[in-house]
């Protein structure tokens, strides 16, 4: 019989692991698999008085206190593999099979009736804790573990899973643009009616008309009295056939983004794609259009449900739409240990500076100048990237599967620069110079 396991001692060479294959996708274990490793005690009451306390994340293994309805008190440890838990007990599981306190402490955990355990799987970086420390954070409280990167390596690649996120990118040819012809006729007050956040909870961005008074010499809106929308129009307003034309596209988006905003979250990643592009063909028809306004602000607010009355002026932004298209592109630098991946957005070859970003638009810092992306698949490309500290982080070991992954397709679309670092200087980037250099 395995000799039991002392609290709180180092496991010795020969700890017995009892492996439980994973059988959905991903890494869940769920009651039904566990359920055919153990046999399932009979009765309601069987499963009452379980009690179960998180205790520690070290050397790639999760720890947890378990205290079973016979009053007995053990420590299980968990290690998190691809296909795989390996579970281990402080009673050193007789005879080598699930003991009675790895299933009740795990069907405890799993109070979802499933548990999900690919936040501790950080292959490269969780065996060795001094390597963890450097990159991940961990909160350990009695009720969960929680374990990610540190904001300042943003989105960190994860071996055959790749990074957060990427599963609902699309990664194409980017579209080439058609000269767009400029319409000249006058128009009134407009505003781009956006908000920034996470990715999943910003509304799209619409053009909607306001109704405001001038200042005395017209050359600005000084109030705003109502929004205008296709279930409250403006009333006693003459519209030029200009203005008729911003009124019908408005009044498209807004529908569009509402039917968004009222998708949950899985629908709202289904639907995203195609509801952007549909107001993004809308953007591309404006912007000509209000080159020639007056009176454009960007208006800033938390819901697109605050769209009902009037602007509140403390909200209202400047706003000078540029017709130029700004181009995505990546820079690629190694840290010894480490590469990072960051996007860059230019226009004329000069990077653009923006502290946020909403759906479909960059505001540059330093012209002052609104920016509409030229496509969607861009748009998503570069939130995505600037969602997690503006970086993404692969470890050394990992670059020749991130490239193959993930960097291959996005170096044949898109400008990669790579900071040499013996010359330091950026360079297009090459796959052969950097697995016979540096990895």
């Amino acid at each position: 019989m395995p000799k039991k396991i002392k609290l709180g001692t180092i496991l010795p060479p020969n700890t017995f692991f009892y492996t439980i294959a994973f059988e959905q996708p991903g890494q869940r274990l769920t009651r039904e698999i566990l359920e055919k490793h153990y046999p399932v005690p009979k009765g309601r009451k069987a499963h009452r008085g379980i009690h179960t306390e998180y205790n520690a994340f070290k050397n790639g293994m999760v720890s947890v206190e378990v205290k079973a309805p016979d009053n007995s008190e053990n420590m299980l440890f968990l290690h998190v593999g691809l296909t795989e838990l390996d579970v281990a007990c402080t009673c050193g599981m007789p005879d080598g099979k699930l003991c009675y306190h790895a299933y009740m402490g795990l069907h405890s955990l799993a109070w979802y009736h499933y548990l999900d355990l690919d936040r501790y799987y950080w292959p490269g970086l969780t065996a060795d804790d001094n390597i963890k420390n450097k990159f991940l954070t961990t909160e350990v409280t009695k009720n969960w573990i929680t374990v990610k990167p540190k904001a300042k390596y943003g989105n960190i690649f994860k071996s055959t899973f790749g990074f957060e996120g990427d599963k609902y990118l699309e990664i194409n040819k980017p579209v080439k643009l058609e000269n767009v012809v400029i319409g000249g006729q006058e128009a009134v007050a407009y505003c781009l009616a956006y908000n920034v956040g996470s990715y999943g909870n910003s509304f799209l961005p619409v053009l909607i008309p306001c109704l405001g008074l001038t200042s005395k010499n017209n050359e600005e809106m000084i109030s705003f009295k109502q929004f205008g929308r296709a279930d409250k129009p403006i009333q006693n307003i003459t519209y030029t056939s200009n203005q008729e034309l911003l009124n019908d596209i408005g009044f498209k988006q807004y529908d569009i983004a509402k039917t968004y905003d009222n998708l949950d979250g899985q629908e709202k990643r289904n639907e995203l794609l195609h509801l952007k592009q549909n107001i993004l063909t809308l953007w591309e028809q404006a912007i000509p259009l209000l080159s020639n306004e007056q009176y454009i602000y960007g208006y800033y607010t938390y819901w697109l449900k605050y769209l009902k009355d009037k602007p509140r002026k403390a909200d209202i932004r400047d706003c000078r739409y540029s017709l130029k298209r700004p181009v995505l592109s990546f820079a690629l630098k190694f840290h010894q240990d480490h590469f990072s991946f960051a996007a860059i957005v230019s226009v004329n070859d000069k990077p653009l500076k923006f502290n946020y970003k909403p759906h479909l638009f960059v505001f540059d810092n330093i012209t002052e100048l609104c920016y509409l992306m030229p496509s969607v698949q861009d748009d998503n490309l570069l939130m995505w990237v600037l969602s997690n500290n503006k970086r993404l982080t692969i470890l050394k070991e990992h670059f020749t599967e991130f490239h193959d992954a993930f960097l291959a397709k996005v170096s044949s679309f898109y400008l990669v620069l790579f900071t040499h670092p013996k010359s330091k200087k950026a360079v297009p980037y090459s796959f052969e110079m950097i697995s016979s250099e540096i990895i």
